[in-house]
């Protein structure tokens, strides 16, 4: 197996390592400048700027981490959140003084910085990239919008790094390692469903480049993703006796349920046009950008040819899609990494060239906004 390319994917690592401290310390000296108080909150740490890093989603994993699924007097909705996260902040709190909201961080951080490296290198031997384009991916993804979520107690750091590690183990014909780790982040998100769809179709691909009769044994590494998820499933299932609970936990704590398209956009326009605050307001409608985005990446990956990448993205859009509540789009978007490989790979002209520097400076100022939001404690999802 083939390293990381150590040199040029390390000070990517490391790049994004001094931009998440830097967007850390943004968020601290914004909280101070607009004179927040503690967080109150009854899983809140006590140690304010510890607090600062863990919110809404983030009590979840804490209470998971802490006391396990469903503990008396608690029947709703932490079975919406999958096990992988909380089960590594539980593993890691001992080694930070028994913390888990301090174990969530320090894994978000690594785990960034790992996805990072793991970004440049997938883009440096993809075919239509290469250092620069590497390069281009890498910063794309350091000033993404929603980027404080990649240093904060949430599951979008540790996703994409497994991902990007599958994606880049399979691309290598590594397949029993791609099918462990992406069996890894289908314990995180739901979207490792979605990662091994991709993954079916890279080994189709590859399989029929190689013009083999039948497929090799290590086909069977594309099934290990179902068998976690099947395993958590079951789970639920001995503690709530419904084999449908994780659903139905997304349906009664965020009315979340499954929609035609125009249904979700219909209902995704009225919730902009009904929120009371101009924060709420921004947030849904960087929701329906991010979905519109999205859907027009997954025609650029359709004339790239990229199949693989466009059956990964199409699913992880569709759940947002097919929905009657478009909220936390711009902070699924941190997953979806084939939008970075489809952006950074273009050919290289002056007309791209400007785009690619229009975009960054976008994000940039978004990254800016959407920080206060975070220290300033509003809508952000």
């Amino acid at each position: 197996m083939r390293t990381l390319g150590a040199s040029p994917s390390l000070r990517a690592g490391l790049l994004f390592l001094v931009s998440r401290l830097a967007v850390a310390a943004t968020l601290l000296v914004m909280a101070a400048t607009a004179r927040q108080g503690a967080v109150q909150h009854e899983w809140a740490t006590g140690t304010e700027w510890l607090d600062r890093f863990a919110g809404w989603d983030s009590y979840h994993f804490v209470r998971i981490a802490t006391l396990g699924y469903l503990p008396p007097g608690l029947e709703c909705c932490d079975q919406a959140f999958f096990p992988g996260y909380p089960l590594l902040m539980a593993g890691v709190a001992p080694l930070v003084g028994g913390s888990v909201t301090a174990a969530g961080l320090l894994v978000s951080v690594l785990a960034g910085v790992t996805a990072a490296a793991l970004l440049w290198r997938l883009v440096a031997d993809d075919a239509r990239g290469g250092p620069v384009a590497a390069r281009r991916a890498v910063l794309l993804l350091t000033l993404a919008p929603c980027g404080f979520f990649l240093v904060a107690v949430y599951t979008e750091a540790l996703f994409v790094a497994l991902a990007l590690g599958a994606w880049l183990l399979a691309s290598r014909r590594h397949w029993w390692w791609a099918g462990t780790l992406a069996a890894l982040a289908a314990g995180v998100r739901v979207n490792g469903l979605f990662l091994a769809a991709g993954l079916v179709v890279m080994y189709a691909v590859q399989w029929h480049r190689d013009g083999r009769p039948r497929p090799r044994t290590d086909v069977l590494a594309l099934g290990l993703p179902v068998v976690g998820v099947a395993a958590f499933m079951v789970h639920l299932h001995s503690l709530t006796g419904s084999w449908n609970a994780w659903q139905e936990a997304q349906d009664e704590g965020w009315e979340r349920t499954t929609a035609m398209p125009w249904t979700g956009m219909a209902a995704a326009w009225q919730s902009l046009l009904d929120s009371p605050d101009a924060w709420l307001a921004a947030s849904r409608a960087a929701d329906i950008v991010a979905v519109l985005l999205g859907v027009a990446v997954c025609i650029l990956l359709a004339a790239q040819r990229r199949w693989a990448e466009l059956t990964y993205l199409a699913l992880s859009l569709s759940v947002v899609l097919c929905s009657t509540l478009w909220v936390s789009a711009p902070r699924y978007a941190l997953t979806w990494f084939p939008v970075y490989v489809a952006l950074a790979t273009l050919p290289d002209r002056t007309a791209y060239r400007r785009l690619y520097a229009v975009l960054l400076g976008l994000s940039a100022v978004l990254l800016v906004a959407a920080t206060w939001a975070v220290a300033t404690r509003h809508w952000v999802a």
